[in-house]
């Protein structure tokens, strides 16, 4: 009897691991903590949208996410280790979109949207090109104006990126520019409140700075629409027909299973239309712009595409 009993729990225990089919059983997604690569310091604007969105994403997935710091040219040092990994779930990445589509191709790499498996866009950083509030030009036309009578203006550089963005630029307005290369993000404000440059780009730190009118957006640069901040600014886009728009982006290694894109798919959207990631986008004055795996990809790979016309030209 005992023996009996024994091998009818062996048979039952055998089916549970290997289900009906005589397949090894598969634990259902998730069943372990994430871990989520931010490829920028802590603190920033990236930073700051990934510790919100991480906070709705754990109540729909059910498991911990812990996120680690990578930082590192541009972005691209802590995308190019997720590239590498296992597509198994386990590790993602939120990320600015200039760090996968611009920076890697300005920087020689070997990587770009078809790396990662794109699970949706959540938010619009807020590219401009701005200036000292004391500067001698109120208008992005004063300041072409002033540009061409000052031939040598200084642009504060934040990358290869926006360098090719800027000669875009210069070149359709007949000026001459000095690049003066910068240092991140957080130096934009001080080195124009300064007089140290003239307009820099910035990918939405100038925000905080309006209200004290210490700073002033002269150009907006998203691919389309107004900034949230300033919707009165003219857009690059429509100027010129060039734009480094630059979206909060939630990835994974490519290859990654279609039902385990679709269960992180499914809580990234609900962390983006959640009422605690909107509260820190409203604070940092970044618009939420939520749009889904297949049309994010689709846009990314568009705009990757007209990055390198661009450079061509």
């Amino acid at each position: 009897m005992i023996s009996r009993i024994l091998k009818l729990a062996i048979v039952a225990g055998a089916i549970a691991f290997t289900g009906l089919n005589g397949q090894p059983a598969q634990a259902e997604y998730p069943e372990r903590p994430i871990t989520v690569i931010v490829p920028t310091k802590a603190g920033g604007g990236v930073d700051t949208q990934a510790r919100a969105l991480v906070t709705a994403m754990e109540a729909e997935l059910g498991q911990p996410i812990n996120i680690v710091n990578k930082p590192g040219a541009g972005g691209t040092v802590g995308l190019q280790q997720l590239a590498a990994m296992r597509p198994d779930g386990y590790n993602i990445a939120m990320a600015a979109s200039v760090s996968f589509l611009q920076n890697p191709i300005t920087q020689g790499l070997d990587m770009g949207v078809d790396s990662f498996t794109v699970l949706g866009t959540t938010g619009a950083f807020q590219t401009a090109l701005v200036a000292s509030g004391s500067a001698p030009f109120k208008s992005w036309d004063e300041f072409i104006a002033f540009a061409k009578e000052n031939p040598g203006t200084k642009w504060y550089s934040l990358g290869k990126a926006t360098v090719v963005v800027m000669q875009a630029i210069a070149k359709a307005e007949g000026i001459e520019m000095a690049i003066v290369p910068g240092q991140g993000g957080a130096t934009v404000a001080p080195t124009l409140i300064a007089g140290d440059a003239d307009v820099s780009f910035s990918g939405g730190v100038h925000s905080k700075f309006l209200p004290s009118k210490e700073l002033q957006v002269l150009l907006s640069t998203l691919s389309t629409g107004k900034l949230k901040a300033t919707p009165d600014v003219p857009n690059s886009q429509e100027r010129y027909g060039v734009s480094l728009a630059n979206n909060m982006t939630v990835l994974a290694p490519a290859g990654l299973p279609p039902e385990i894109a679709a269960k992180l798919e499914a809580a990234v959207e609900k962390a983006a239309n959640s009422d605690g990631y909107a509260e820190v986008m409203n604070k940092i004055q970044y618009p939420v712009t939520y749009s889904n795996s297949a049309d994010s990809t689709a846009q990314y790979l568009q705009d990757e595409a007209g990055f390198k016309a661009l450079l061509s030209n």
